[in-house]
């Protein structure tokens, strides 16, 4: 009887093994009580872990061997207490199901809405392009679309490129101020305009909130976000980038990282 009572003991230790993750990803300043250290990429935490989130923008993406991604971020109806220490069980959510499926063009107002206008958009690396149809904006030296967003008080206007029917975003020219990279963090009110030459009139097209990762991170992620195919992992990293940022579908990161590899 003994000896049953201490197998059974030694495997119900095991099965409630603490579970280990992680960190894979991290954004802003979470802070482990335990280790008394912040979240970095490749530390380990496990479940017993106590977190304080020190900035409004602090999430962080893990991965269990056995359990697979989640992305950590702060209940929503308690935002930026930092004086709170969570368990970590509280604020884990798996990585997964917000994928953006609006992959096709735009035809019209509402689809610029729908795209840019519902939350943030992931730039993946530094360029994000969406095809636009011609025939509703036609994109010329007369016609073309401009971004206008407030920086330190002033109205800044940045003209957009396009190729052929595609509008393009280039973050590093669309986060500069006379030639100087400027922190995209400082910058707010940001919408989007037609601009028609011939008539000399503006239409306002939709707000705009974009968010860049760079190369550098999306690299990291697709290295380490675990096992499976190459397609698999490439989902995976986009479910993680939409938990984290914002918009992002699976031809983005392919995208991203055929063009990190050039």
């Amino acid at each position: 009887m003994r000896t049953t009572l201490t197998i059974l003991l030694v495997f119900f230790g095991l099965s409630v093994k603490a579970q280990t993750y992680t960190i894979i990803h991290s954004i802003g300043k979470i802070y482990d009580t335990k280790s008394e250290k912040y979240l970095t990429k490749g530390m380990r935490i496990d479940e017993s872990a106590k977190l304080k989130f020190e900035s409004s923008d602090a999430k962080a993406a893990v991965l269990s061997s056995s359990r697979g991604r989640f992305v950590i971020q702060e209940q929503e109806n308690v935002a930026g207490k930092s004086e709170i220490a969570y368990a970590l069980s509280s604020v884990l959510s798996p990585a997964r199901g917000r994928l953006s499926t609006r992959s096709g063009g735009i035809n019209n107002k509402l689809d610029f809405e729908k795209r840019f206008g519902e939350g943030p958009v992931a730039i993946l690396g530094n360029t994000y392009k969406v095809a636009v149809s011609s025939t509703a904006y036609p994109m010329s030296d007369n016609r073309f679309f401009y971004a206008s967003y407030a920086y330190k008080g002033e109205v800044i206007n940045k003209k957009l490129s396009n190729e052929g029917d595609s509008l393009v975003f280039e973050a590093s020219d669309f986060y500069s101020v006379d030639d100087k990279s400027i922190d995209p963090a400082e910058v707010s009110d940001v919408k989007l305009f037609y601009f028609n030459a011939t008539s000399e009139q503006s239409e306002l097209i939709t707000s705009l909130e974009l968010v860049v990762i760079n190369k550098d991170d999306i690299k990291y992620l697709m290295e380490n976000i675990g096992g499976g195919t190459t397609s698999e992992k490439e989902k995976n990293v986009a479910e993680i980038i939409a938990m984290l940022y914002g918009k992002c579908s699976e031809s983005d990161v392919r995208r991203a990282l055929a063009k990190s590899a050039q």
